[in-house]
Protein backbone atom coordinates (compact mmCIF):
# COMPACT_ATOMS: atom_id res chain seq x y z
CA UNK A 1 0.00 0.00 0.00
CA UNK A 2 1.17 3.56 -0.64
CA UNK A 3 2.96 5.32 2.18
CA UNK A 4 0.17 7.84 2.87
CA UNK A 5 -2.53 5.15 2.78
CA UNK A 6 -0.50 2.92 5.06
CA UNK A 7 0.02 5.75 7.54
CA UNK A 8 -3.71 6.52 7.51
CA UNK A 9 -4.60 2.89 8.25
CA UNK A 10 -2.04 2.67 11.06
CA UNK A 11 -3.32 5.88 12.64
CA UNK A 12 -6.94 4.72 12.34
CA UNK A 13 -6.13 1.39 13.97
CA UNK A 14 -4.16 3.16 16.70
CA UNK A 15 -7.23 5.24 17.50
CA UNK A 16 -9.40 2.11 17.70
CA UNK A 17 -6.91 0.35 19.97
CA UNK A 18 -6.83 3.37 22.28
CA UNK A 19 -10.59 3.06 22.67
CA UNK A 20 -10.25 -0.68 23.27
CA UNK A 21 -7.66 -0.25 26.02
CA UNK A 22 -9.95 1.94 28.14
CA UNK A 23 -11.63 0.51 31.19
CA UNK A 24 -10.89 -3.21 31.51
CA UNK A 25 -9.27 -3.54 28.08
CA UNK A 26 -9.58 -6.98 26.50
CA UNK A 27 -11.28 -8.27 29.65
CA UNK A 28 -14.27 -5.96 29.24
CA UNK A 29 -17.62 -7.67 28.67
CA UNK A 30 -18.38 -5.06 26.02
CA UNK A 31 -15.26 -5.80 23.96
CA UNK A 32 -17.08 -7.31 20.91
CA UNK A 33 -19.07 -4.09 20.53
CA UNK A 34 -15.95 -1.90 20.71
CA UNK A 35 -14.17 -3.49 17.75
CA UNK A 36 -13.83 -0.88 15.03
CA UNK A 37 -13.62 -1.27 11.26
CA UNK A 38 -9.83 -1.43 11.04
CA UNK A 39 -9.51 -3.91 13.89
CA UNK A 40 -12.23 -6.11 12.38
CA UNK A 41 -10.26 -6.21 9.16
CA UNK A 42 -6.98 -7.05 10.88
CA UNK A 43 -8.56 -9.79 13.02
CA UNK A 44 -10.63 -11.35 10.23
CA UNK A 45 -13.95 -10.61 11.96
CA UNK A 46 -17.06 -11.33 9.85
CA UNK A 47 -20.53 -9.83 10.11
CA UNK A 48 -22.10 -13.14 11.18
CA UNK A 49 -19.50 -13.90 13.88
CA UNK A 50 -20.95 -14.36 17.37
CA UNK A 51 -19.73 -12.04 20.16
CA UNK A 52 -17.65 -14.89 21.58
CA UNK A 53 -16.01 -15.52 18.22
CA UNK A 54 -15.26 -11.80 17.82
CA UNK A 55 -13.65 -11.74 21.26
CA UNK A 56 -11.59 -14.83 20.49
CA UNK A 57 -10.31 -13.45 17.19
CA UNK A 58 -9.42 -10.06 18.66
CA UNK A 59 -7.69 -11.47 21.74
CA UNK A 60 -5.68 -14.02 19.77
CA UNK A 61 -4.67 -11.54 17.06
CA UNK A 62 -3.52 -8.95 19.59
CA UNK A 63 -1.60 -11.64 21.47
CA UNK A 64 0.23 -12.59 18.29
CA UNK A 65 0.96 -8.97 17.36
CA UNK A 66 2.42 -8.28 20.81
CA UNK A 67 4.78 -11.22 20.37
CA UNK A 68 6.20 -9.56 17.23
CA UNK A 69 7.27 -6.49 19.20
CA UNK A 70 10.78 -6.06 20.64
CA UNK A 71 11.01 -7.76 24.02
CA UNK A 72 11.39 -4.41 25.80
CA UNK A 73 7.89 -3.38 24.62
CA UNK A 74 5.96 -6.62 25.18
CA UNK A 75 5.30 -6.18 28.90
CA UNK A 76 4.08 -2.62 28.33
CA UNK A 77 1.75 -3.78 25.54
CA UNK A 78 0.27 -6.56 27.67
CA UNK A 79 -0.39 -4.22 30.59
CA UNK A 80 -1.87 -1.50 28.40
CA UNK A 81 -4.37 -3.86 26.76
CA UNK A 82 -5.14 -5.86 29.91
CA UNK A 83 -3.40 -9.20 29.27
CA UNK A 84 -2.62 -11.05 32.50
CA UNK A 85 -3.73 -8.20 34.78
CA UNK A 86 -6.36 -8.29 37.51
CA UNK A 87 -9.94 -8.91 36.38
CA UNK A 88 -11.07 -5.52 37.77
CA UNK A 89 -8.02 -3.38 37.02
CA UNK A 90 -9.06 -0.42 34.90
CA UNK A 91 -6.79 1.39 32.45
CA UNK A 92 -5.66 4.08 34.90
CA UNK A 93 -4.72 1.41 37.42
CA UNK A 94 -2.84 -0.61 34.82
CA UNK A 95 -1.07 2.54 33.68
CA UNK A 96 0.47 2.88 37.13
CA UNK A 97 2.20 -0.48 36.62
CA UNK A 98 4.30 1.09 33.86
CA UNK A 99 6.03 3.42 36.32
CA UNK A 100 9.44 2.29 37.56
CA UNK A 101 11.17 3.71 40.59
CA UNK A 102 10.89 7.49 40.63
CA UNK A 103 9.67 7.52 37.02
CA UNK A 104 5.93 7.64 37.73
CA UNK A 105 5.01 10.78 35.83
CA UNK A 106 1.53 10.27 34.35
CA UNK A 107 2.43 11.94 31.07
CA UNK A 108 5.48 9.73 30.69
CA UNK A 109 3.45 6.56 31.28
CA UNK A 110 0.72 7.74 28.90
CA UNK A 111 3.28 8.49 26.21
CA UNK A 112 4.79 5.04 26.70
CA UNK A 113 1.32 3.51 26.33
CA UNK A 114 0.61 5.52 23.18
CA UNK A 115 3.94 4.51 21.63
CA UNK A 116 3.33 0.80 22.13
CA UNK A 117 -0.21 1.08 20.72
CA UNK A 118 1.25 2.64 17.56
CA UNK A 119 3.81 -0.18 17.29
CA UNK A 120 1.04 -2.78 17.53
CA UNK A 121 -0.92 -0.99 14.80
CA UNK A 122 2.20 -0.77 12.66
CA UNK A 123 2.86 -4.50 13.10
CA UNK A 124 -0.74 -5.35 12.21
CA UNK A 125 -0.28 -4.45 8.56
CA UNK A 126 2.78 -6.60 8.21
CA UNK A 127 1.24 -9.71 9.82
CA UNK A 128 -1.48 -11.91 8.30
CA UNK A 129 -4.62 -12.61 10.31
CA UNK A 130 -4.45 -16.01 12.05
CA UNK A 131 -8.10 -16.49 11.05
CA UNK A 132 -7.62 -16.25 7.29
CA UNK A 133 -8.09 -20.02 6.79
CA UNK A 134 -9.41 -21.57 9.97
CA UNK A 135 -10.96 -20.29 13.17
CA UNK A 136 -8.91 -22.58 15.39
CA UNK A 137 -5.69 -21.35 16.97
CA UNK A 138 -2.62 -23.42 16.19
CA UNK A 139 -1.71 -23.12 19.85
CA UNK A 140 -4.51 -25.49 20.84
CA UNK A 141 -8.23 -25.33 21.62
CA UNK A 142 -7.67 -23.24 24.77
CA UNK A 143 -5.03 -21.58 26.89
CA UNK A 144 -4.70 -20.59 30.54
CA UNK A 145 -4.99 -16.88 31.23
CA UNK A 146 -4.30 -17.20 34.97
CA UNK A 147 -3.27 -20.03 37.28
CA UNK A 148 -2.94 -19.71 41.05
CA UNK A 149 -1.78 -22.61 43.22
CA UNK A 150 -1.56 -22.85 47.00
CA UNK A 151 0.45 -25.88 48.13
CA UNK A 152 0.47 -26.88 51.80
CA UNK A 153 2.91 -29.52 53.06
CA UNK A 154 2.34 -31.37 56.33
CA UNK A 155 4.92 -34.08 56.79
CA UNK A 156 4.83 -36.07 53.54
CA UNK A 157 1.19 -35.14 52.85
CA UNK A 158 0.49 -32.44 50.28
CA UNK A 159 -2.70 -30.47 49.68
CA UNK A 160 -3.05 -28.41 46.51
CA UNK A 161 -5.64 -25.69 45.91
CA UNK A 162 -5.71 -24.69 42.25
CA UNK A 163 -7.65 -21.88 40.60
CA UNK A 164 -7.35 -21.95 36.82
CA UNK A 165 -8.93 -19.49 34.38
CA UNK A 166 -9.01 -20.75 30.80
CA UNK A 167 -9.86 -19.01 27.53
CA UNK A 168 -11.46 -21.00 24.72
CA UNK A 169 -10.08 -20.67 21.18
CA UNK A 170 -12.91 -22.61 19.57
CA UNK A 171 -16.69 -22.73 19.56
CA UNK A 172 -18.34 -25.43 21.67
CA UNK A 173 -15.41 -26.28 23.96
CA UNK A 174 -16.96 -28.84 26.34
CA UNK A 175 -13.89 -30.27 28.11
CA UNK A 176 -10.51 -29.02 29.30
CA UNK A 177 -7.92 -31.77 29.67
CA UNK A 178 -5.74 -31.78 32.76
CA UNK A 179 -3.23 -34.12 34.44
CA UNK A 180 -1.14 -34.43 37.60
CA UNK A 181 1.62 -36.74 38.81
CA UNK A 182 1.31 -38.77 42.00
CA UNK A 183 3.94 -40.59 44.05
CA UNK A 184 1.92 -43.75 44.65
CA UNK A 185 -1.33 -43.87 42.66
CA UNK A 186 -4.17 -45.87 44.13
CA UNK A 187 -4.25 -48.17 41.12
CA UNK A 188 -2.31 -48.67 37.90
CA UNK A 189 -5.05 -50.64 36.16
CA UNK A 190 -8.68 -49.98 35.44
CA UNK A 191 -10.64 -46.84 36.27
CA UNK A 192 -9.22 -45.17 39.41
CA UNK A 193 -11.62 -43.94 42.07
CA UNK A 194 -11.80 -40.13 42.10
CA UNK A 195 -12.36 -39.82 45.85
CA UNK A 196 -9.54 -42.25 46.54
CA UNK A 197 -7.14 -40.07 44.59
CA UNK A 198 -8.09 -36.99 46.63
CA UNK A 199 -9.74 -34.78 44.01
CA UNK A 200 -12.43 -32.29 44.99
CA UNK A 201 -13.90 -29.85 42.49
CA UNK A 202 -14.95 -26.94 44.66
CA UNK A 203 -16.41 -24.69 41.96
CA UNK A 204 -16.65 -24.20 38.21
CA UNK A 205 -17.73 -27.57 36.86
CA UNK A 206 -17.10 -31.29 37.22
CA UNK A 207 -14.36 -33.86 36.73
CA UNK A 208 -14.85 -36.91 34.53
CA UNK A 209 -12.91 -39.46 32.45
CA UNK A 210 -10.27 -40.02 35.10
CA UNK A 211 -7.62 -42.41 33.79
CA UNK A 212 -4.03 -43.46 34.32
CA UNK A 213 -1.71 -42.38 31.48
CA UNK A 214 1.44 -43.74 33.15
CA UNK A 215 2.29 -45.57 36.36
CA UNK A 216 2.19 -42.29 38.30
CA UNK A 217 0.34 -39.78 36.09
CA UNK A 218 -3.41 -39.30 36.26
CA UNK A 219 -5.29 -37.48 33.50
CA UNK A 220 -8.83 -36.17 33.74
CA UNK A 221 -11.24 -33.80 32.04
CA UNK A 222 -12.70 -30.63 33.53
CA UNK A 223 -16.18 -29.86 32.20
CA UNK A 224 -17.63 -26.33 32.57
CA UNK A 225 -21.37 -25.96 33.28
CA UNK A 226 -21.91 -25.21 29.58
CA UNK A 227 -19.70 -25.34 26.47
CA UNK A 228 -17.48 -22.30 25.91
CA UNK A 229 -17.54 -20.21 22.76
CA UNK A 230 -14.35 -18.82 21.21
CA UNK A 231 -13.02 -16.08 23.48
CA UNK A 232 -15.10 -17.17 26.48
CA UNK A 233 -13.31 -17.36 29.83
CA UNK A 234 -14.12 -19.81 32.60
CA UNK A 235 -12.61 -20.46 36.01
CA UNK A 236 -12.18 -23.82 37.74
CA UNK A 237 -11.30 -24.22 41.40
CA UNK A 238 -10.38 -27.61 42.81
CA UNK A 239 -8.42 -29.31 45.57
CA UNK A 240 -6.05 -32.26 45.31
CA UNK A 241 -4.76 -34.22 48.32
CA UNK A 242 -1.92 -36.70 47.95
CA UNK A 243 -0.21 -38.84 50.56
CA UNK A 244 3.21 -37.94 49.18
CA UNK A 245 4.66 -35.74 46.45
CA UNK A 246 6.62 -37.68 43.80
CA UNK A 247 9.69 -35.43 44.28
CA UNK A 248 10.62 -32.37 46.36
CA UNK A 249 9.38 -29.84 43.83
CA UNK A 250 6.12 -28.49 42.43
CA UNK A 251 5.88 -27.30 38.84
CA UNK A 252 3.44 -26.25 36.18
CA UNK A 253 4.40 -27.71 32.80
CA UNK A 254 1.71 -26.36 30.45
CA UNK A 255 0.64 -28.19 27.32
CA UNK A 256 -0.71 -24.92 25.90
CA UNK A 257 0.37 -21.36 26.63
CA UNK A 258 -0.22 -19.89 30.09
CA UNK A 259 -0.24 -16.12 30.68
CA UNK A 260 0.43 -16.15 34.41
CA UNK A 261 1.19 -18.64 37.19
CA UNK A 262 1.34 -17.66 40.87
CA UNK A 263 2.58 -20.26 43.33
CA UNK A 264 2.54 -20.16 47.13
CA UNK A 265 4.12 -23.04 49.06
CA UNK A 266 3.56 -23.42 52.80
CA UNK A 267 6.12 -25.77 54.32
CA UNK A 268 5.78 -27.82 57.49
CA UNK A 269 7.28 -25.49 60.11
CA UNK A 270 8.33 -28.48 62.19
CA UNK A 271 10.68 -29.62 59.42
CA UNK A 272 11.51 -26.65 57.16
CA UNK A 273 13.58 -27.37 54.02
CA UNK A 274 17.31 -26.77 54.02
CA UNK A 275 17.01 -24.57 50.95
CA UNK A 276 14.43 -23.55 48.34
CA UNK A 277 14.88 -22.44 44.74
CA UNK A 278 12.93 -21.13 41.75
CA UNK A 279 12.46 -23.29 38.63
CA UNK A 280 11.95 -20.99 35.67
CA UNK A 281 11.28 -22.35 32.17
CA UNK A 282 13.38 -25.50 32.38
CA UNK A 283 13.00 -28.73 30.46
CA UNK A 284 10.79 -31.07 32.49
CA UNK A 285 13.54 -33.67 32.82
CA UNK A 286 15.79 -31.06 34.45
CA UNK A 287 13.22 -29.63 36.87
CA UNK A 288 14.05 -32.01 39.71
CA UNK A 289 17.83 -31.73 39.33
CA UNK A 290 19.03 -30.19 42.64
CA UNK A 291 22.50 -29.37 41.28
CA UNK A 292 21.41 -26.86 38.62
CA UNK A 293 22.22 -23.25 39.56
CA UNK A 294 18.98 -21.39 40.25
CA UNK A 295 17.64 -18.31 41.99
CA UNK A 296 17.23 -19.01 45.74
CA UNK A 297 13.94 -18.37 47.54
CA UNK A 298 13.55 -17.73 51.25
CA UNK A 299 10.82 -18.67 53.70
CA UNK A 300 8.92 -15.88 55.40
CA UNK A 301 7.91 -15.93 59.07
CA UNK A 302 4.91 -18.13 58.26
CA UNK A 303 7.12 -20.76 56.63
CA UNK A 304 5.95 -19.85 53.11
CA UNK A 305 7.50 -18.87 49.80
CA UNK A 306 5.70 -17.10 46.98
CA UNK A 307 6.79 -16.65 43.39
CA UNK A 308 5.15 -15.85 40.07
CA UNK A 309 5.73 -16.40 36.36
CA UNK A 310 4.43 -14.71 33.24
CA UNK A 311 4.03 -15.92 29.65
CA UNK A 312 4.86 -19.57 30.33
CA UNK A 313 5.99 -21.58 27.33
CA UNK A 314 4.41 -24.95 26.58
CA UNK A 315 6.41 -28.05 27.61
CA UNK A 316 8.63 -26.01 29.95
CA UNK A 317 8.51 -26.29 33.74
CA UNK A 318 7.92 -23.42 36.18
CA UNK A 319 7.71 -23.68 39.95
CA UNK A 320 9.60 -24.27 43.19
CA UNK A 321 12.05 -26.94 44.29
CA UNK A 322 13.52 -27.63 47.71
CA UNK A 323 15.99 -29.75 49.64
CA UNK A 324 14.08 -31.51 52.44
CA UNK A 325 15.22 -31.29 56.04
CA UNK A 326 17.77 -33.98 56.82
Amino acid sequence: MAQEAAEAKINALSAELKLLRKGLGIQAKTLPGLVGEQLREVCGVHEDDSPGTVRGKVVETLRRLIETLPESHRRTARIVLGFGTGANERYTQRLELLGTGADRNVRTMQRRADDVIYLIAEAAYGAPSPYGVAATSEDGPWHTSALAVRLTLTGATAEVFETRRVVSHVAGLADVEHAISLARPASTTGQPDLSGLGFDVVAGGEVHSVRMVSSSRVAFSLRPPQPLDAGDEHEFFFRIRVAELPSPFYCCTPEFSCESFDLNVRFDRRRPPQRVWRIDGELSKDAQDPLTARKPLFLDNAGEVHTGFRELRPARSYGVGWQPAS
